[in-house]
């Protein structure tokens, strides 16, 4: 029997499609991973919330969490915090278009963007995003090495860097498979937290976009659409606020090594 997996890395992504940053814990609360794509880019002419599928070079930046809410480094090496009042500008002139930062405040906000090939204009396409966050679908993402490896056996010519897939968890795995489909439709604890593992993640584009050091790859996609319809990952909700650690263990039935020893 393989060992339950552990996390080995933990990451939030303070502004949406915008690099991340590690830690050695996060804090759920009800709605997420609290720090995580607690900010946007938005384009001033439309009021949607620009992601990398369309524009690619928000994967260079990278953004930290800040007092101020959060610091963004942009590839030329600009540094300022979404306080700032020049903020919107820089981002702007960086962008080559009228963009601003928004936070969000718990409406719903519009995201338009290419779901498929950005050289196909049919697939440019606007939906949703739920109420209160930045995310396109669930709150939390988990992701395991086991789940990278098996991928990268099937296109070895690829980078399957975790950057690429935005997880909140990286999961280890002494195997080749997804350690993470094994929970799918349970409610599972890490930490002090409960999650609920409701679905696959589903991908598109953005797994191919080229960031900092990394290549654009559309093989990547293919591969993924090839051997699992194209999902990789999979989502969770928050049943239990909490902290998660580095080291903590996933584990079925609401049991957590950290409980089991108190």
């Amino acid at each position: 029997m393989s060992p339950a997996p552990k996390a080995v890395q933990l990451w939030r992504y303070p502004v949406k499609s915008m690099g991340g940053e590690q830690t050695d814990r996060l804090f759920l609360g009800p709605s997420g991973v609290v720090g995580d794509r607690e900010f946007a880019v938005v384009v001033a002419a439309t009021d949607r919330v620009l992601t990398a599928k369309r524009e690619p070079r928000l994967l260079d930046a990278t953004a930290r969490r800040h007092e101020a809410g959060a610091e963004l480094t942009l590839p030329d090496g600009r540094r300022f915090t979404t306080a700032d009042p020049d903020a919107d500008a820089i981002l702007s002139d960086w962008l080559g278009q009228a963009v601003g930062l928004r936070r969000q405040t718990g409406r719903v906000h519009t995201v338009e963007e290419y779901r498929k090939d950005p050289a196909e204009p049919s697939s440019l396409s606007t939906f949703d995003l739920p109420a209160g966050k930045f995310v396109d679908e669930a709150p939390v993402h988990l992701l395991s090495e086991g789940a990278l490896r098996t991928a990268g056996a099937r296109h070895p010519d690829g980078t399957w860097d975790v950057r690429r897939f935005r997880p909140n968890v990286l999961l280890s795995a002494p195997e080749h498979g997804p350690a993470e489909d094994a929970f799918l439709g349970t409610r599972t604890a890490i930490g002090n937290v409960l999650l609920d593992v409701t679905e696959p993640t589903q991908r598109c584009v953005m797994v191919t976009q080229p960031q900092r050091n990394l290549p654009k790859d559309r093989e990547i996609l293919r591969s993924l659409v090839r051997a699992s319809a194209g999902t990789f990952g999979v989502y969770a909700t928050v049943a239990r606020p909490g902290t998660v650690l580095l080291g903590d263990t996933l584990a079925a039935d609401g049991v957590t090594a950290r409980e089991l020893v108190r």
